[in-house]
């Protein structure tokens, strides 16, 4: 998705039938900061457009003038409730990692990189100097690298900059976000960084929630209730008097 190129929504806005809107993709990798009551750990990465988007529209196709789908519309900046100028879009790419985790795992399969950041962008110019940071370096600023996580067992440390994963280049925590989501505990990402102003690099291994690679299996409707359940047979459903249930 190219910034400034021409997208269609397509949803049933305010109880309308099929309706299409046009407008132009805006900005990438935007953080609206709308995920966080959900997660402590939300991605946000939404495609920005002006494509008219009320409610009604979410879970609709966003699509470029080929009709090839680009994101999934999710969300509106608005001051009422109703479009007034900005529209959001999950991009096809997580949309696309999710399904296929459900339909092969049962559940999403999270990967971590194991760092808490601020995009090196939004450092006042004392903390740059005070971090020995160049004032036109933009990337992620790491501010911790948990023992445990994949990001450390690879060498990344406090204080470096991430630059790029799988020489893609990043300006932006969401951007990172959007790069990580693509995969699953146990692959393998290449990732660029600063430290002392000399450019390094190394490959890390993502890890899930837990700080292993094992695939999250879905919670089973019987170890969230806590219990070994099993079908009443016939003979015993009679001698209790009752049609049938569950032991």
């Amino acid at each position: 998705v190219k910034l400034g190129q021409w997208v269609l929504a397509i949803g049933y806005p305010l109880t309308l039938e099929t309706t299409v809107t046009a407008g132009i993709g805006s900005a990438k990798g935007r953080n609206i900061g709308i995920n966080g009551r959900q997660s402590q750990t939300p991605i946000e990465s939404f495609i920005q457009t002006d494509a008219a988007v009320n409610q009604g529209n979410s879970g609709g196709a966003l699509i470029d003038t080929e009709g090839k789908l680009i994101g999934i519309n999710s969300a509106i900046a608005s001051p009422t409730g109703f479009y007034s100028g900005y529209s959001y879009a999950i991009p096809v790419n997580i949309a696309q990692k999710v399904v296929d985790d459900i339909i092969k795992y049962g559940t999403v399969q999270r990967a971590y990189l194991g760092v808490s950041y601020v995009d090196a962008g939004d450092l006042s110019p004392e903390e740059k100097t005070k971090n020995n940071i160049p004032a036109e370096v933009t990337g992620i600023y790491v501010n911790e690298a948990v023992p445990d996580g994949g990001a450390y067992s690879a060498g990344i440390r406090k204080g470096d900059i991430i630059k790029s994963i799988n020489n893609t280049n990043l300006q932006s925590g969401a951007e990172m976000q959007d790069q990580i989501s693509r995969f699953k505990p146990g692959d393998k990402i290449n990732i660029g960084y600063i430290r002392n102003n000399k450019e390094m690099a190394t490959t890390v291994i993502l890890k899930n929630k837990s700080g292993n690679i094992s695939m999250v299996k879905q919670a089973e409707a019987m170890d969230k209730l806590g219990a070994d359940l099993a079908t009443l047979d016939e003979r015993r459903a009679k001698e209790y008097g009752v049609s049938g249930g569950v032991v």
